[in-house]
């Protein structure tokens, strides 16, 4: 029998599911809007005050208001607490790393539980745990939630002249509330969608800092550094700001190092490449039937196409939010740990465009999906993992298809701004 909890969870991402495809319903495939009572809607929210400037306010507080009121019950009925049957509790974990950093502890390796949890998460995150604990069980959940639900001012400044309807695209969509509120990892993984959303939003004020400082928040999770290089600058000229971002990342790795040495590689960089856990896309089939390879063979190939991927996406691509698309979507297809929350590192994909936005709907259906009911409730309850194996391979079909539908989004917008009467244009 599913918990309540877990089937409000489920019952929740399939009302978002479907508001989200009404939402999409409501834009053409070039964008433009049919009148339609979302759209109307969103065109008439109040605002709090009366700067346009400050309209995303409203959904900002409504987010938070739905966040700390779930973490409020989770945190009185004990649904943080160390599991019944055994285990540990990422909360308990994130916050024993965050009191290990002010009693200069391995922040990286915590008692939780009665047993130890690996904390595979570099400088930025750490330090962000380390504020929170000071509030206790309470604090680290404020902080991460804080940053969740900075992604909607941090959507509204991105996404343009259309930002009302992509704002609430992003509060509607399966990948994000329902991620950031079930569990605290959910809401400690908004830090890359966060980083990469404004990075790109400095950038159009200065790309050197805009880079500096993804590349320094890139050390929370050190996959996000790959969009943030691939995106920072402008148009083509993107290099100068690439190298300041990987620059700022070794900068803050170096003085993790410094302090925590072989722990600090061990369980940022190493115990997450080789993690063989579960995964959402097709190397979740490998993994359920205990095929897929150990060794340095996978993790380096997966490294070397993340950064050939990223490295094309920075020299062809135009468009900074579309690089990063790229970027997110290659690490998606690759990796061979795309948990349930890893799928919150693709909403800035929604920022692109309406074609992109119908791909992202599909992998944050089927993905959470997934994860909620085949391979939670079926696989990890039952033992029954058919299938979890079928929407893993769908999950995959569908990032693919994204990646397609990016990459000719890029060569389409290549054409556009090709000059008339320029070698290879139309005349």
């Amino acid at each position: 029998m599913i918990p309540p909890t877990q089937l409000l969870e489920i019952l929740l991402t399939i009302a978002l599911s479907v508001v989200s495809f009404l939402l999409l319903r409501e834009r053409t495939g070039d964008g433009r809007p049919r009148e339609g009572p979302v759209s109307r809607f969103a065109h008439r929210w109040p605002a709090l005050g009366r700067r346009a400037g400050t309209s995303w306010l409203p959904v900002a507080a409504a987010v938070a208001v739905a966040y700390a009121a779930v973490v409020l019950y989770d945190l009185t009925h004990g649904w943080y607490g160390c599991p019944a049957g055994g285990g540990p509790s990422d909360l308990f974990g994130l916050r024993g790393s965050g009191l290990a950093f002010w009693s200069g502890g391995n922040v990286f390796s915590v008692p939780d539980c009665g047993t130890s949890i690996v904390v595979p998460y570099g400088l930025a995150a750490i330090v962000l745990d380390a504020v929170g604990s000071l509030g206790g069980s309470a604090g680290i959940a404020a902080v991460w939630g804080a940053v969740a639900v900075a992604l909607v001012p941090l959507t509204w400044s991105v996404a343009g002249a259309d930002r009302r309807y992509l704002t609430l695209a992003l509060v509607a969509s399966p990948a994000f509330f329902p991620i950031v509120a079930g569990e605290i990892d959910g809401a400690a993984n908004a830090i890359v969608p966060f980083t990469v959303l404004l990075a790109i939003g400095l950038a159009r004020r200065g790309p050197g800092v805009a880079a500096a400082i993804g590349g320094l928040l890139s050390s929370a999770r050190f996959p996000s550094l790959f969009p943030v290089a691939a995106s920072v600058g402008p148009g083509r000229a993107r290099f100068v700001p690439a190298f300041v971002a990987v620059a700022a990342f070794a900068a803050a790795s170096a003085v993790a190092y410094a302090r925590w040495r072989a722990a600090f590689v061990n369980a940022v960089f190493l115990s997450q490449a080789t993690r063989h856990a579960y995964s959402l896309n097709a190397f979740g089939l490998l993994l359920n039937a205990h095929a897929l390879p150990g060794g340095p063979v996978l993790p380096a190939g997966q490294a070397v196409v993340v950064i050939a991927i990223s490295l094309a996406a920075m020299v062809y691509v135009r468009s900074p939010i579309r690089s990063a698309a790229i970027a997110l979507a290659g690490i998606a297809l690759t990796t061979q740990f795309l948990s349930y929350p890893i799928l919150l590192w693709l909403v800035p994909i929604g920022l692109v465009d309406p074609r992109a936005r119908w791909w992202l709907w599909g992998i944050a259906t089927v993905g959470t999906l997934d994860w909620l009911v085949a391979l939670n409730q079926l696989g990890f309850q039952q033992g029954i993992y058919g299938p979890t194996d079928v929407l893993d391979l769908l999950v995959s079909g569908l990032l693919l298809g994204l990646f397609v539908e990016l990459w000719r989004g890029a060569r389409a917008e290549r054409s556009a701004a090709r000059p008339t009467g320029a070698p290879g244009a139309a005349g």
